[in-house]
């Protein structure tokens, strides 16, 4: 019976495939996020989730083996007092986090907020520093590559390069995940996660397709193996090598191996730039004004002319009236 439990076990094991798994019911400290979180980034010392418009530190995070008989989904503690995002507008709806690091081991949050299409810079104390409005832009996951900010939408199946300072599009790629979702950098490629078809009736893993792209040929260099544990990506960030993923599904945050097999892929899918359109504005020439302009330049020259010879006679008056004295 015993040696049947250690086959079970190790069955188990094998069959989750090293996926690691915790579940993220977050609350505490009066607040509350619903399962599922649908952001997630790391500022090198804690985990950052959030949903809706909280975001949550949360760090001593136990992950359990994917799978595992015993059911145990692992646990972890706040670190701080979540964060509250407020909108005069729409109820804020995070979809994407990334973190800023800055000097002196602080940094900002970067949120991207679908409900108001908008990114939003945040202090870790919760202050938003900036609101960069989003115009062409559905915003779901973020992404941040120590310069540029990198957003998916999914209603266009883009990526976008955004600069930190007014949000203005830098470039621009197709996805090549149908349906691009989920978002991270780890240093060098982008990582792309999503659904290969939003139209499937059951969440299934076999929907799900996650690939690195080199943001400068904008090719896909590997497609990454994904977990039978994780049917529909949200957040996303790379961690030392691994991607921590949220689920929407089953409100796991599920932890796999960044490694892949090369792709054969061989097309580029960083679309060209489009140059601004000039408008050369042609100065229209007015004939009447022109005329009008004409006449009156005409009329000052001959009142000129008629004054000069007027001066001409008052001077010649003036020099017979002084040879006249001169005689007396």
């Amino acid at each position: 019976m015993f040696r049947y439990l250690i086959l079970i076990m190790i069955l188990s094991i094998t069959l989750a495939g090293c996926t690691e798994q915790v579940k993220v019911d977050m609350q505490g400290a009066g607040e509350t996020i619903p399962t599922g979180s649908t952001g997630i980034a790391f500022d090198g010392k804690d985990l950052l989730v959030a949903k809706e418009g909280l975001i949550a530190f949360i760090d001593n995070i136990d992950t359990a083996t994917a799978g595992s008989i015993y059911g145990y989904e692992g646990h972890f503690y706040f670190d701080r007092y979540p964060i509250t995002i407020t909108s005069k507008e729409n109820k804020p709806y995070i979809t994407g986090l990334a973190w800023q690091n800055t000097a002196g081991n602080t940094g900002f949050i970067w949120a991207s907020d679908e409900a108001n299409r908008r990114i939003l810079k945040i202090s870790p104390q919760g202050d938003v520093l900036t609101r960069i409005p989003l115009t062409k832009i559905y915003p779901e996951d973020i992404t941040f590559d120590g310069e540029y900010l990198w957003v998916v939408d999914s209603k266009r199946k883009k990526i976008f390069k955004l600069s930190t300072e007014d949000g203005s599009i830098v470039s621009e790629y197709l996805s090549p995940v149908p349906v691009p979702t989920a978002l991270a950098w780890d240093g060098k490629n982008l990582i792309v996660g999503g659904l290969e078809n939003l139209n499937n009736p059951a969440p299934s893993p076999d929907n799900v397709q996650i690939i690195k792209l080199d943001p400068v040929s904008g090719k896909v260099m590997e497609n990454v193996e994904t977990s039978r544990y994780l049917t529909n990506p949200a957040g996303m960030v790379w961690i030392n090598g691994k991607l921590w993923i949220s689920d929407r599904n089953s409100g796991n945050i599920v932890i796999i191996s960044d490694k892949g097999e090369p792709s054969t892929d061989i097309r580029s899918y960083k679309l060209p730039p489009v140059a601004p359109v000039l408008k050369k504005v042609e100065a229209k020439e007015d004939k009447n004004k022109t005329a009008q302009d004409a006449d009156e330049a005409k009329r000052a020259a001959e009142e000129a002319r008629k004054a000069a010879e007027e001066a001409k006679k008052a001077a010649e008056a003036a020099k017979k009236a002084f040879e006249l004295q001169q005689k007396k």
